[in-house]
Formats: C-alpha cells, sequence, structure tokens
C-alpha cells in the first residue's frame, strides 16, 4: 500500500464519484461487520451534538457534498452488515463550545443490524481497529447523474415514491438517535438516495449558514436529524476551542453543564470578534506596505 505522504494529493479528491475509502472486516460475536472509513489525511471533518431535541451533524460545504456520496453509494451497498463509520480526525467537537462530539455511524436499513450493545463494542475497539483490510472504490456516478437531471423531476419521482401511503414501512425504517457512543442515521435505500441529493445540494455561498432535515416524516417536529453546514465552520472551531480554554479554568467544578456551556459560548463570541479585528488589521497593514 501507499505511503501517507503518496496518498495524500488523492485524499483530497473528496467530491469524486470514484473516491477511495477503507475498508474493514471487524468480528463482533457471530457476525462480521464491513466497516468503511475515510482515509487519513482527507481534508474534512464534522462535529454531532444534540440541540432542540434533535441530533445534529455539523460540518462545511465539502462535509455536506462527501457526506452525500457517503449516503449515495451506502444505497447502493448488497453486503450484508455493512456499516460506514466516520470517526477519528475526521471528528471535531462544537464548533460552538467545543463540547465533544461522537462519531457517526451510517447505516442501511434492512442490510445490517446494529443495536446499542453491538455499536458500544465497536466503539471500544475501534482504538484497536488497526490498519485497514483494503482500499476501495466507492462508486457514485449514479448521483451526478441525477444532480444533471434534477431539471428533470428525478427529486419528485423519488419523493413522491417514499411519500406514498403504501411505503409507510420505509418512512419508519428512517432514525437519527445516539446509540452505544455512535450518532446513528438509519435509512432504506430511496430515502438515503433523497437526502443525498438534498445534502449535496446545500449551499453557503450566499447565506452563512445551511440545513436540511432528517428522518422528519413524523409531522410535528422538523425531524430527529439535521445536516447543518456553516460557510465559517473551521474558523467557528478554532474559536470554540480558545474560548473554552480561557474560560474553563474561571468556572468552578460544581457549575452545571448547561451553563457551562452558555458561558463558553458567549465567550466563543468574544474571540470571534477579537479574530476579525486581527483579520482587520492585518489586511489594513498588507494594503499600507503596498
Amino acid at each position: 500500500m501507499s505511503s501517507k505522504k503518496q496518498q495524500q494529493p488523492d485524499n483530497t479528491r473528496i467530491h469524486d464519484s470514484r473516491m477511495k475509502l477503507h475498508l474493514r472486516l471487524i468480528k463482533i460475536g457471530v457476525v462480521t461487520y464491513h466497516i468503511i472509513t475515510l482515509r487519513p489525511g482527507t481534508q474534512v471533518a464534522y462535529s454531532t451534538n444534540y440541540f432542540h431535541e434533535t441530533w445534529h451533524i455539523i460540518s462545511d460545504m465539502a462535509g455536506a457534498k462527501l457526506l452525500a456520496r457517503l449516503l449515495w453509494g451506502l444505497s447502493f451497498q448488497k453486503m450484508p452488515n455493512t456499516v460506514v463509520i466516520i470517526h477519528g480526525e475526521h471528528i471535531k467537537p462544537t464548533p460552538f463550545d467545543a463540547d465533544p462530539s461522537d462519531p457517526i455511524a451510517l447505516i442501511p436499513a434492512c442490510l445490517t443490524h446494529l443495536d446499542a450493545t453491538a455499536l458500544h463494542t465497536l466503539k471500544h475497539l475501534m482504538p484497536h481497529w488497526g490498519p485497514s483490510h483494503q482500499t476501495i472504490r466507492w462508486q457514485t456516478f449514479g448521483l451526478d447523474q441525477a444532480l444533471a437531471d434534477d431539471n428533470e423531476g428525478w427529486k419528485c419521482t423519488i419523493r413522491d415514491k417514499v411519500y406514498w401511503k403504501r411505503n409507510k414501512h420505509l418512512q419508519h425504517q428512517e432514525q437519527m438517535c445516539r446509540s452505544g457512543g455512535f450518532i446513528c442515521y438509519l435509512a432504506p435505500p430511496d430515502i438515503l438516495r433523497l437526502n443525498a441529493f438534498d445534502i449535496y445540494h446545500m449551499n453557503t455561498t450566499h447565506y452563512e449558514m445551511d440545513y436540511t432535515y432528517l428522518a422528519d416524516f413524523k409531522g410535528g417536529h422538523p425531524g430527529d436529524g439535521e445536516v447543518q453546514i456553516f460557510r465559517d465552520y473551521q474558523q467557528q472551531l478554532s474559536a470554540a476551542a480558545v474560548a473554552r480554554r480561557e474560560v474553563t479554568p474561571q468556572i468552578a467544578a460544581s457549575t452545571p453543564p448547561d451553563i457551562r456551556r452558555d458561558m463558553i459560548q458567549q465567550h466563543c463570541l468574544t474571540v470571534q470578534g477579537r479574530h476579525r479585528a486581527q483579520h482587520s488589521a492585518n489586511r489594513q497593514g498588507a494594503i499600507a506596505k503596498v
């Protein structure tokens, strides 16, 4: 296998319809799971949290496009006990208060069964996974075709199919929850493809933030899950880390967690303002030198 230095340029092609991923075979009890993961050095990151009774996957536009390809490719998998895991260097603390994030499990309904016990075991084994068994190509040509045919009503056709009354069972298979230490998203193929399509279209070019709901068929609630992206996600991560580092020594050990988070979030705004002022000063200095 190529060295990490040789892999690095290829790892930056995160929007590729034939991107490379790692495959591991992990046995839990009598079941062997096919674990798909991102390769080290892939330039993408995600955070997770629970807010307003909704589980969130948080990232930027690059993260959204990669997540869309992961979901699309997963919808066509035929091997039982296949699951996509996002973990390690690709999981960052939240961009609001630098709270730790959980790893993410993307699970194809009817193909893979992972209960809380199996997920807990999988997470416990994670530090001991070792090298991948092989590198695979994740084929997502169909997503490119669906994006190209957008004006021809591809999305409407799939959405209508999913919303048919006789397909209520498909809607009930879609879930987003925390189980065994993972933020889990579980859905059947048509819903995986439908959400992949919507997630790929998320855009922060004209707005600071964009979002799309997951597991939102129940009515009366936006959804059990949500993908949320920010234009300045990376900067928010940095500011939150600084805010947590500066505020934590001033917080009493007995302070409730929700108040602790509020204090860090408030200071995070101060840190962001400080960063903006410094950036503006640097720009002015550069202009003056010219």
